[in-house]
């Protein structure tokens, strides 16, 4: 658990591991060749003194070696050795007796090294031995020449030899360990200030991290700062919502309460019915208000159900009860499909909504000259994605526009008309219009105002 919520821990063991492993399999291979060396160092060493003990019992025929001469050589050696040498007849002439045994002693080349282990006093020994003709008092023969060392002390050499080659390694290790540890604390010190950069923010100070960081991280902290440029915006767009919302809720609840307050004080039933009428009016249109502000803080954040929708199909069916309620206000409804066989995904729920809010807001605020309202869907050229875009188009021959903006049309609380509305429906439009790639714009077209729902194809 450690190691996965720990990234120091983390690049320790994933630096350390892979260089203790390194550092065991160069210590083995360091003692496999110190034990190499001692073996040919000695090896080397017996081999002379071999020599040197014949060349000097042949210089004094015989003799022993002397105290001075054997300490030079075991000086040289730097171990202690034995040495054993027979004589033309066999018989012993000086030096240590009985001599290692060879394991095959017929199979010893004459006039040349030859080694080989067996045991002295209980103990292992490595033996070299020399086969020569040569003459020993007056006798010419065969003279054979063993010298020995116990093996304990080769070992010893090769452990002590591997012993230092381990000290240097251990100690390169430990270096680099340290090196790593307070490179890694060193390099993660840019992360710790980021974290106390971001643990120093909070609800009420989202501002961006200018703070230099490694390019390695460089892309968390872009994100980060997007990710708290937003929500920034989307705290400033909820805290306008609430004010706006509080602004036009303010005026429909004091009428209200002016009205129930004039109501209770009517003289006659007939007044008194009169208000309560007024009044009742008053509260659907402040439930019809709350609905529209419920509706678009709900399409904030509402996730698209797409479906692969027949457009034409779709627009039909969305028509039918639209031109029903058109023509109860005596206005015409006219339907002009235009976009084929052409079939794109989309939430048809949020797409109905929008279609019928432009409606609506034509039935609403056309006026006296309202006798024509048009839905028509168009396949026209996207130049700004080099393609093409669908239109659907709601136009009405009603009462022109009074904001002169056709943009802010599109904004919250804001209204076309002078006159009764929530402000909303546009907007909520819009919201749509953005959840499907699009947008929604306002022209004169041919004596109609048209409102043209745009979507990318």
């Amino acid at each position: 658990m450690l190691f996965a919520t720990s990234l120091r821990l983390r690049l320790l063991v994933l630096i350390l591991l892979p260089l203790m492993v390194v550092a065991s399999l160069a210590i083995g291979w360091q003692y496999r060749q110190s034990s190499q060396s001692a073996e040919a160092v000695f090896d080397q060493k017996l081999s002379i003194l071999a020599l040197a003990v014949f060349r000097d019992l042949l210089a004094t025929q015989g003799e022993n070696l002397s105290p001075s001469t054997k300490a030079l050589f075991e000086e040289a050696s730097g171990a202690t050795f034995f040495y054993h040498v027979s004589g033309p007849d066999g018989g012993f002439v000086n030096g240590y007796s009985p001599p290692p045994i060879a394991p095959d002693a017929t199979s010893l080349p004459l006039g040349e090294l030859a080694f080989f282990d067996a045991t002295f006093r209980g103990e292992p020994v490595t033996v070299v031995r020399l086969q020569e003709r040569a003459r020993v008092d007056q006798l010419t023969g065969t003279i054979i020449v063993s010298v020995w060392q116990n093996q304990e002390e080769r070992a010893a050499f090769a452990r002590n030899l591997a012993m230092r080659g381990a000290v240097v390694v251990i100690a390169l290790i430990l270096t680099v360990c340290a090196v790593v540890f307070f490179g890694i604390r060193t390099g993660l010190r840019p992360l710790s200030a980021l974290d106390g950069a971001i643990t120093s923010r909070s609800s009420s100070d989202l501002s961006p991290i200018m703070r230099t960081v490694p390019h390695e991280v460089r892309h968390i902290v872009d994100r980060l700062n997007h990710l708290f440029a937003e929500v920034t915006e989307a705290q400033a767009e909820k805290d306008k919502f609430i004010s706006d919302a509080a602004h036009q809720l303010r005026n429909p609840i004091a009428a209200m309460t002016s009205m129930a307050e004039v109501a209770q004080k009517a003289k006659t039933l007939p007044d008194a019915k009169a208000r309560m009428t007024s009044l009742a009016a008053a509260a659907r249109d402040l439930s019809h208000l709350t609905e529209q502000m419920l509706s678009y803080e709900r399409l904030q954040h509402h996730e698209l159900r797409k479906v692969t929708t027949h457009i034409d199909g779709f627009l039909a069916d969305v028509a039918m009860p639209l031109a029903q309620r058109a023509l109860a206000q005596n206005c015409q409804f006219a339907f002009e499909p235009g976009a084929g066989d052409l079939a794109l995904p989309i939430d048809d729920m949020m797409m109905a909504q929008a279609i019928t809010n432009l409606v609506d807001n034509a039935l609403k605020h056309g006026g006296e000259e309202l006798g024509l309202i048009q839905l028509s869907s168009q396949l026209v050229p996207d130049s700004e994605r080099a393609g093409t875009a669908l239109h659907i188009i709601v136009g009405n021959d009603g009462a022109p526009l009074s904001v002169a903006d056709s943009e802010r049309l599109f904004e919250r609380f804001v209204q076309g008309h002078e006159g009764e509305g929530t402000g909303l429906g546009l907007a909520i439009v819009s919201q749509v219009a953005r959840q499907h790639e699009g947008h929604i714009t306002f022209e004169d077209q041919e004596g109609l105002r048209c409102f043209i729902l745009s979507l990318p194809i």
